[in-house]
């Protein structure tokens, strides 16, 4: 039989065209075929595999059986040394000389301890309260080129540094009172020329304003004698003139914190290697401006800080940095580095570099009380409580310290003349904390002995301390959040030779990190109002706004903090609260609105706080004289925030129907029946769009605003007083 001949290139072609025809399904095919065939591997594998928990199980038995073991054993034959066959003999003991081997003896014992200083870890706070505070500070009257002072004859009242020199001081004294009116013209233009300008509005006394306030007629009361006087002019008055004051107003958030003192010591005495508290705080290093000068090793220098608002959706922006010494320091240079004096119990945790002081105020009432900020820290107030237990005459204010030419943001103790008190130029009283040194350093290697430490004694820090930053750049209706960065010496500074490695010894400054605990501070708004009818609460004594059309008004009160006042020309500093006792607002109208009201204003050339303009009752004496008030604006501030907006209103009138009927087959009378004593409640739309409901009970016996009403009226009081010839010249109605 013949041999078949297969045709390969036929077949090839024949499968060639199958593929090309069916190749999609077969493809398909195949990877159906290979998913099928991984799917059935796998559910396979996980079947026949082993259960975890059996695994888990085994693993145990075999590691406790291998502890038992270990924990058992005993060394058997097999673990005996083999017999000795090497040809080599050990030397007989007693032949070696000991004199030969001298090792340890040759070295220190400190050559075998790593003394190297490395460095320290700065820590940062661990808790924080922020606190609002609107004051009216005492600030100096400068040009707005800086270059002009307005002063006022007479020597310097008690308490001001000028004082010295004044008429009937003992023999000498003049020569103090020239000095003490040198130092401070050279402080007052010098800090004022290098500072940054001041943003508050408080700071613009025009030429207009100041010719409208000396044109006013007061009771027979004398206007002070006043001048515009350089530098050098100032310089030359010898304490013969002061310097003529303003009210500054501001709006301060007042950051409070607790910082871990003790900790951050114990983190130099190890990283250092110092062997106390004491060896700590004695330690030098050279200080940045002049190397051949030794300065503390353990130093604060303020703070880095942080800050971020949130926008109107609720989100917070990024952080930015804040310029806490740049804000703050026009402030002080322009009340000449006057501050109020810290409350006694927080002065043994007070430390230079962390605690920014707070400016003097007219009215120092308008600071957050210390139970309410500094001691609402609960570190720091256990701290207070125990140290009073233990010794009720420890906290005490120490000495003061003076600065020469320089102010730290940062520090209590503010630049000083060398003389003391609290006058232009004076710092209050300042604090040594518990564990600290003067300002001043030690030659770096010199024995580190406290003062008045014995021998191997050391000292016993308080274990958290105060920090305090104040931020003078906010605005109300706004929310802000703060963080901090703690800033120190560098304590290797230039110290090459001690630090374990050279870097160590290079940048003056280190820095804490970020911290974590929340800082947030949201503003109210300065603005509020209540559904009171001031009439019916004072009777007959009220003096204000009486008729309204009571079926389409309600008579209701607005509360409003002003910064300043006045026509746009005039620009008067206030700084302080205002009420409009009884307004009477229709519905769908606006709350606020412009009114002639008593503000108490400082007048520079009286010294004392009166009412503009005056009022002259023809044929009165002159203590019928006072002020009537000026008109002033009791709208928000803001352009951007409505104001609030009376919707409606139930009461006092309220009229219904009453329905009688004498049976059932007699027709109802129906009457109509007024009742003048209800209730009065109000809907209002307040600036952030939330609707109020308010009624006249609950506002009427609101304890807020009756303080509040109270202090204004108190207020007024005293600057009518002070109009019509009461007081001395110079005395604010805050006794200050």
């Amino acid at each position: 039989m013949a041999k078949v001949k297969i045709d390969f290139k036929a077949l090839g072609q024949v499968i060639l065209n199958y593929f090309k025809e069916k190749g999609e399904k077969v493809g398909l095919g195949v990877c159906l075929a290979i998913m099928l065939l991984f799917g059935g591997l796998g559910l396979w594998g996980s079947i026949s595999a082993p259960s975890p928990v059996k695994n888990a199980e085994e693993m145990k038995k075999l590691a406790d059986s291998k502890s038992q073991s270990f924990r058992s054993a005993e060394p058997g034959e097999s673990d005996n040394p083999g017999a000795e066959n090497s040809s080599t003999k050990l030397a007989a003991l007693d032949k070696l000389d000991p004199t030969a081997y001298r090792g340890r003896q040759m070295f220190s014992e400190s050559e075998f301890i790593d003394v190297k200083r490395r460095p320290p870890t700065i820590l940062t706070v661990d808790d924080a309260k922020v606190s609002l505070a609107r004051v009216a500070v005492k600030s100096y009257m400068f040009n707005k080129d800086g270059k002009g002072l307005t002063v006022i004859k007479g020597g310097a009242t008690t308490g001001m540094a000028a004082g010295a020199g004044a008429a009937g001081n003992p023999a000498g004294a003049g020569n103090t009172a020239t000095a003490n009116q040198k130092a401070q013209a050279i402080r007052l233009f010098a800090a004022k020329k290098n500072a940054p300008k001041a943003t508050s509005e408080g700071t613009k006394y025009s030429d207009r304003l100041i010719a409208y306030l000396k044109n006013l007629e007061f009771s027979g009361r004398k206007m002070a004698e006043t001048l515009n006087v350089t530098a050098e002019e100032f310089e030359k008055m010898k304490g013969s003139h002061r310097p003529a004051e303003q009210a500054l107003p501001l709006r301060m958030a007042i950051v409070n914190a607790s910082f871990p003192y003790k900790a951050q010591l114990e983190e130099f005495r190890n990283k250092l290697k110092l062997g106390s508290f004491a060896e700590v705080l004695g330690d030098a290093t050279a200080s940045p401006e002049d190397p051949n000068i030794g300065v503390n090793a353990f130093r604060f220098l303020g703070m880095n800080v942080e800050r971020r608002k949130k926008t109107a959706d609720g989100k917070w922006e990024e952080w930015k940095p804040l310029d806490i010494r740049g804000n703050y320091l026009p402030f002080a240079t322009s009340t000449d580095f006057r501050f109020e004096p810290e409350d006694p119990s927080i002065a043994d945790f007070i430390v230079n570099g962390l605690m920014m002081p707070k400016l003097r105020a007219f009215d120092p009432e308008h600071y957050p009380k210390v139970d309410d900020a500094e001691l609402s820290l609960v570190k720091i107030k256990s701290q207070v409580e125990e140290s009073a237990r233990k010794d009720k005459d420890k906290l005490k204010q120490s000495k003061p310290r003076t600065k020469q030419d320089t102010f730290d943001v940062f520090s209590p103790a503010a630049v000083a003349t060398g003389a003391t008190g609290e006058g232009p130029g004076m710092a209050p009283a300042a604090f040594n904390p518990i564990g600290t040194v003067g300002a001043g350093g030690f030659v770096p290697g010199s024995p580190a002995m406290m003062p008045g430490l014995a021998q191997g004694q050391d000292v016993e820090p308080a274990v958290h301390n105060l920090v305090r930053f104040i931020d003078v750049d906010i605005q109300p209706g706004e929310s802000y959040e703060y963080r901090v960065q703690i800033r120190m010496g560098n304590p290797n500074y230039k110290r090459t030779k001690d630090v374990a490695s050279p870097s160590y010894a290079d940048g003056a400054e280190l820095v804490s990190e970020w911290s974590k605990v929340p800082i947030i501070l949201s503003l109210p708004e300065e603005q509020s109002c209540y559904l009171i009818d001031q009439r019916k609460e004072d009777d007959k004594s009220f003096k204000g706004l009486n008729s309204e059309d009571s079926k389409r008004q309600v008579p209701m009160q607005i509360h409003k903090w002003f910064l300043n006042t006045g026509a746009a020309t005039q620009n008067l500093s206030v700084g302080d609260w205002a009420v409009a006792e009884r307004v009477s607002v229709f519905r769908g109208e606006f709350v606020g609105r412009q009114l002639i009201a008593k503000i108490p204003l400082w007048i520079y050339f009286f010294e004392g706080f009166g009412l503009l303009p005056p009022k002259i009752v023809k044929g009165g004496s002159p203590a019928t004289k006072t002020g009537d008030g000026i008109l002033v604006d009791f709208s928000p501030d803001r352009k951007d925030r409505p104001d609030f907006l009376l919707v409606d209103f139930e009461g006092p009138e309220y009229t219904h129907e009453r329905v009688k009927s004498t049976g059932a087959d007699t027709k109802p009378v129906v009457s109509k029946v007024e009742d003048a004593n209800r209730m009065i409640e109000a809907y209002i739309i307040n600036p952030l769009g939330q609707l109020e409901v308010h009624n006249i009970v609950s506002d009427r016996e609101n304890a807020y605003r009756k303080s509040m009403l109270d202090a204004y009226r108190i207020r007024v009081k005293k600057a009518e007083d002070f109009m019509r010839g009461g007081g001395p010249g110079g005395t604010t109605p805050f006794g200050s």
